[in-house]
């Protein structure tokens, strides 16, 4: 299953907006980009929801009456999905699609008529029905979603294992709802796979390429490796070979390591532990599916940030990504995928794709070439703090003295000092 179409109407900060997605793109690394207040974090959880369905959404236990656009009585989301018959099948009676049938599904949210009673959701007349698919099939129909706060543990709530259908779905997505939720079942499934690996050998179908899977080239930073899973804890070791319990590695691995768990935890889930990792490849796994990560750039170092989606990508190649950045590190990963940027709050313009050389200054150009596109808006182009600026201004000015009456000894020794201070801008001047 991926995404190939997104609509959101009168769902808080979103007024209205339409996300096409190609079907040679779908697959990939897909970035939502906006101010603070524009409605990111709302446009991934309102994919989640369209993805939970009517029944399952209630469970999230969200303030639904804060979702719908102030002034407004109802409020849309629809998706349009594509289907894989490798990884979806259908439930009950009915005709099935052909591969790759593009499927709607949707909801209503509708504020009652008593003041007394919560907005109710009603279901998008679509077909098929939603029920034998994405809301209803055990097979497949994978989708997953995570907050911010990654963490193992912390929080008033967790994420509980449950392999029943319905709870099942509803945990996939519960850390994007509440700072709150730890993503501590991660950690305790794999404990528990050691143990099962002492008496029974199916443990090993998916421990062993796990273990591999995480210490591959390029995920881990700074030489960090998975040393061990004991009965009792998961142990890593630095470039030192020191060895250190994931509790107590630092905020960008325990966020990077509690997702890559838990998704791998709930891909096995679906699947099944044998289906997960492509056995032509260990390396890779084979599941797909939809999921969405907000903030994927929190805690993470700029070097990390500049690769991970390519590496989700090239090991995840049967998932689509959607996440939500304020870093344009982040975006290049998206020459596989696509950008969409929210507009401001409180302005009327609308929800736009990025293409063309502003698509490719994101994409390929470096930092500075992304912050000078409209992307990032016009104050993220002036890099320099104040006093910064100052120095600028004021070298500007020896270096326009200089061409027309020329320098004293003291303002030269002064444009020699900021030019070592600021080599960007002497290196324009010169």
């Amino acid at each position: 299953m991926h995404i190939r179409q997104i609509h959101i109407k009168n769902i808080k900060s979103i007024r209205e907006l339409t996300w096409d997605i190609p079907a040679d793109k779908a697959k990939g690394w897909h970035v939502v980009l906006g101010d603070n207040g524009a409605g990111k974090s709302t446009l991934l959880k309102s994919i989640a929801v369209a993805l939970l369905g009517p029944r399952e959404s209630y469970g999230l236990r969200q303030p639904w009456d804060a979702w719908l656009r102030d002034g407004c009585d109802a409020g849309e989301i629809e998706l349009r999905i594509a289907w894989n018959p490798d990884f979806d099948g259908f439930a009950g009676k009915g005709t099935t699609p052909a591969a790759d049938t593009v499927l709607p599904l949707g909801l209503k949210l509708a504020r009652a008529d008593d003041d007394t009673k919560a907005p109710s959701f009603e279901p998008l007349k679509s077909k098929p029905d939603p029920n034998r698919h994405v809301w209803g099939s055990e097979r497949g129909w994978f989708a997953a979603s995570y907050g911010p706060f990654r963490r193992f543990t912390g929080g008033v709530g967790r994420v509980e294992q449950s392999t029943s259908g319905t709870l099942l779905r509803l945990n996939r997505h519960l850390s994007l709802y509440g700072e709150g939720i730890a993503l501590t079942e991660g950690l305790e499934w794999l404990v528990g796979l050691r143990a099962e690996g002492l008496f029974q050998d199916d443990a090993h179908v998916l421990l062993d390429p796990l273990k591999r899977f995480i210490n591959q080239d390029g995920f881990l930073p700074s030489g960090v490796r998975l040393k061990d899973i004991t009965p009792k804890q998961v142990v890593f070791s630095d470039a030192s070979g020191v060895s250190i319990p994931v509790q107590e590695l630092s905020d960008g691995y325990r966020s990077i390591l509690s997702m890559t768990f838990e998704l791998i935890r709930q891909l096995s889930f679906a699947f099944g532990p044998g289906q997960i990792f492509d056995w032509n490849d260990p390396e890779k796994v084979w599941a797909g599916g939809v999921v969405l990560i907000d903030e994927v750039d929190a805690h993470l170092h700029p070097t990390w940030q500049k690769r991970i989606g390519f590496w989700l990508c090239e090991h995840f190649p049967n998932i689509q990504f959607i996440v939500s950045t304020h870093s344009p590190l982040i975006c290049q990963a998206a020459e596989h995928g696509s950008i969409l940027l929210l507009p401001r709050s409180g302005t009327n313009e609308e929800a736009r794709l990025l293409d063309g050389n502003e698509f490719k200054r994101v994409v390929y150009g470096n930092v500075l070439d992304a912050y000078g596109t409209d992307a990032f808006g016009a104050e993220a182009a002036n890099t320099r703090s104040p006093t910064a600026q100052g120095m600028r201004d004021r070298l500007a000015q020896l270096n326009n003295k200089e061409l027309i009456k020329g320098l004293d000894a003291a303002e030269r020794k002064q444009q020699v000092e900021l030019r070592a201070a600021l080599p960007t801008v002497a290196a324009r001047v010169d």
